[in-house]
């Protein structure tokens, strides 16, 4: 009976010395802890690069320092200030709060964190981490998810290109609802990758992702009207769809109808309408129709001539990164 028992003991101690590593590894990681300070990971109850106790937390909206659950200042709870810090769009405050919240399986922060491994951003570059934050994003069903990993596959970036792959993902990103995805889905259909070319189907796709708010995708719809691709060539068609693609807020689509409206051939030619869709493209970012807003100033192109306000917009081209507008810029500089 002895012998039974001493036996039964060695067993049990042998179970629990197999189970004591993986619950010592379990007990560490669940320890860890990201400074809200310094960005640190630390595993003690105080960090050691800048002194901060775990145990206290800094509101984001006034910066007090708290221990209970709401900001003894303003009243901000710990997990909105937590989610406000990471999602602030400042890397140095928000990367501390980005690994907590993927550390515990956030999917809108690992996809976050995938950026920063992809661009070595507060992290050492590590491609292979940035596709297993999306993975793990998309596991837990986040829909930008898959869109990000179809871009991957997409464009051979952090994994070798596999457009078939590519097109898996597009679509269960579009059975979610992101618009977008329905973009790419079109264009493979119109291209004929990973599909057989089906101009029909590419329509019925943009259309899709138009509806669901996608401007790409009325950009696309219209060129196929404007082009006759898949359909009779019809620009009378073609032309609200631009409208809408520059409705839903295309740089592009407001840079195209503000060059059509200036120049005329499809449609007459309205000067006053052309620079308008310029200003909305250029208010958008785009540098080119910044560039024919200072041309038009300069010339009294639909407007009197300024020179000062052409300036003002070759300058504001340059920023934009159009290197023409550099060339310009001199020359228009010099004149008395």
């Amino acid at each position: 009976m002895i012998r039974k028992i001493c036996v039964c003991l060695l067993a049990a101690v042998l179970a629990l010395c197999a189970v004591l590593p993986a619950l010592a590894e379990d007990s560490t990681a669940a320890s860890r802890w990201f400074c809200m300070v310094c960005g640190s990971e630390n595993t003690g109850s105080a960090c050691p690069s800048c002194g901060m106790v775990r145990s206290i937390w800094i509101c984001f909206s006034c910066g007090e320092k708290n221990i209970s659950d709401a900001c003894t200042g303003c009243g901000l709870d710990r997990e909105e200030s937590l989610r406000r810090r990471a999602f602030c769009g400042e890397p140095l405050r928000a990367y501390p709060a980005l690994r907590t919240l993927a550390g515990r399986g956030d999917p809108e922060a690992l996809c976050a964190l995938a950026a920063y491994y992809e661009t070595g951003l507060m992290v050492p570059k590590d491609e292979k981490a940035a596709v297993e934050c999306c993975r793990k994003a998309c596991d837990a069903g986040y829909a930008p998810a898959y869109l990000m990993l179809g871009r991957f596959y997409d464009q051979g970036r952090l994994v070798e290109s596999n457009p078939p792959k590519a097109m898996e993902y597009f679509r269960q990103a579009a059975d979610l609802g992101v618009a977008e995805a329905y973009w790419y889905i079109g264009s493979y259909y119109e291209e004929g990758v990973a599909v057989a070319r089906d101009f029909g189907k590419a329509m019925e796709m943009y259309t899709l992702g138009g509806e669901a708010g996608d401007p790409d995708c009325w950009m696309s719809l219209a060129y196929c009207y404007a082009e006759g691709k898949g359909v009779a060539k019809d620009f009378s068609a073609a032309l609200p769809l631009y409208e809408k693609a520059a409705d839903a807020g295309s740089h592009l689509a407001c840079d195209y109808l503000g060059w059509l409206y200036m120049t005329g051939g499809p449609v007459e030619a309205d000067p006053e309408k052309g620079l308008s869709w310029y200003r909305k493209a250029a208010a958008l970012g785009n540098g080119r129709s910044m560039m024919a807003l200072g041309y038009a100033y300069l010339t009294g192109q639909g407007v009197a001539a300024d020179e000062a306000e052409a300036l003002r917009w070759y300058r504001q081209a340059a920023l934009a990164g159009r290197a023409d507008a550099d060339r310009i810029l001199p020359q228009l500089q010099q004149q008395p």
